[in-house]
């Protein structure tokens, strides 16, 4: 399964986010801070938090089982699984024993987009397994009343990512657009979210807090990679 580079500015730019907020947030918790990989491939994004957040305690969820072994392997071999375990099902079943402080997912987004041959294509890249309100849903049931989520959509769902946001009583914290290069459009959008506190109805809730946007090039008109993508990226990359 291959690495895309979107997926890598993602893990990059939410590990960064989780230790700000690990540091400020949940250090006086005393306890591990739990994070659900929701779709976690071959482990791409929780071995990224991990290199970043070496105590969190990560659970990714993969339905395909070749993936699965994949990510389990790559853990292994990164000597990660003391805090890294993969499950291996559909995350619409799946039975948390405890609330996470943080969700991120990649999740599989090209919907009604021409479907490849591979079923395992499909699953990876087409929201047949699991559909951006089922991953809201996941997000309801198994968010901490404090924790946080991050997700990697396609540009042109955000208005529906908007309405989701809106439905589940969640608050919109941080959107970063992602651009190829300076001139091209936003083909991606990092998000991060949290619950907001206090009743689901929309007229009482409380005054939100503002939203922090960012545009982040992943390359320069050049195609040398931009010094913003360099910066996430360079503890990741053995070569920028």
């Amino acid at each position: 399964m291959k690495v895309t580079t979107d997926a890598c500015l993602f893990g990059a730019w939410a590990s960064h986010r989780i230790q700000k907020i690990y540091s400020s947030k949940f250090i006086s918790t005393g306890r591990a801070i739990r994070v659900a990989d929701v779709g976690a491939g071959t482990g791409l994004l929780s071995l990224m938090l991990h290199q970043k957040n070496p105590s969190l305690e990560v659970e990714g969820i993969e339905i395909d089982p070749h993936a699965a072994e994949q990510a389990k392997d790559n853990i292994s071999k990164a000597g990660a699984t003391t805090h890294i375990k993969i499950h291996c099902g559909d995350a619409t079943d799946f039975i948390a024993s405890a609330a996470y402080d943080i969700i991120i997912s990649n999740p599989p987004f090209y919907r009604d987009d021409l479907k490849a041959t591979r079923q395992k294509r499909n699953w990876a890249f087409h929201d047949e397994t699991l559909s951006l309100p089922q991953l809201f849903a996941f997000i309801m049931k198994n968010l901490s009343e404090n924790g946080n989520f991050f997700l990697l959509l396609p540009s042109r769902r955000e208005q529906e990512l908007k309405t989701l946001m809106d439905n589940y009583a969640f608050q919109l914290v941080e959107k970063i657009a992602v651009k190829s290069t300076p001139d091209s459009p936003v083909h991606r959008i990092l998000v991060a979210g949290t619950k907001i506190e206090g009743t689901l109805q929309p007229s009482n809730r409380p005054q939100l807090k503002e939203l922090f946007t960012e545009e982040i090039d992943i390359a320069s008109p050049s195609g040398e990679y931009s010094a913003r993508f360099r910066e996430l990226l360079s503890e990741y990359y053995l070569s920028l």
